[in-house]
C-alpha cells in the first residue's frame, strides 16, 4: 500500500496540464511496470471514470482498490490528492504575482504540447485492446465525430459507446 500511495504521490506530481496529462503516468505504472491492470481492464477503467467527476482521479482509486483492495484504494486516492492540494494551497497566494512572467508563460506553452503528445501515446495504448476486433473501431469514428462536431455531453457519448459493446457482447452469445 505505500507503493501504491507514493506512486501516486509522483503521479500528481508530473501530472502538468491536469488530470488527463496524468494518464500515461497512469498506464505506465499501472499497466507497464506493476502489471496491476491489463490493458484492457486500463481502457475500461477510463471509459468509466469518465462517466464520473474528476475521472483520473477516480481511475487512481480503482487502480488503488485492484492492486490492493479497500486499503489499496483509499492509499492511492489519498497519494494522488495530498501534495497537489498542499501545493496549491500554499502556492495559490504567490502565484498571482508571477502569471505574467515570461518564463512561466513559456514553461505552459512548452508543456501544453508535451501534454498533448503523451496523451496521443496513451490514445495509442487504449486503441490496441480495444480495437483488436473491427467491429469496435466505427463505435470510436462515431464517438470522435459526436465529440467534436456536436455539444452531446460526454458522458451520453460513453454510455452509447457502452449500449452498443453490450449490443455486440450479445450479439455474440447468440451467434455461438
Amino acid at each position: 500500500m505505500l507503493d501504491l500511495f507514493w506512486r501516486f504521490v509522483v503521479v500528481s506530481l508530473l501530472a502538468f496540464g491536469g488530470g488527463q496529462a496524468a494518464l500515461p503516468l497512469v498506464e505506465r505504472v499501472s499497466v507497464s511496470e506493476m502489471g496491476w491492470l491489463s490493458p484492457a481492464d486500463f481502457a475500461t477503467a477510463v471509459a468509466f471514470s469518465y462517466m464520473t467527476p474528476g475521472p483520473v482521479l477516480i481511475l487512481a482509486t480503482f487502480v488503488g482498490y485492484r492492486a490492493a483492495g479497500v486499503g489499496g484504494a483509499v492509499a492511492a486516492t489519498v497519494g494522488v490528492f495530498l501534495l497537489p492540494w498542499l501545493l496549491a494551497a500554499g502556492a495559490a497566494q504567490q502565484l498571482r504575482r508571477f502569471m505574467q512572467h515570461p518564463w512561466l508563460r513559456g514553461f505552459g506553452r512548452g508543456a501544453a504540447p508535451a501534454v498533448v503528445g503523451l496523451l496521443g501515446v496513451t490514445a495509442l495504448g487504449i486503441a490496441r485492446p480495444t480495437f483488436a476486433d473491427w467491429r469496435y473501431v466505427p463505435i470510436a469514428v462515431v464517438a470522435l465525430a459526436l465529440a467534436v462536431r456536436t455539444k452531446v455531453h460526454p458522458i451520453a457519448i460513453v454510455v452509447g459507446g457502452a449500449a452498443l459493446g453490450v449490443a455486440l457482447a450479445m450479439l455474440d452469445t447468440i451467434t455461438r
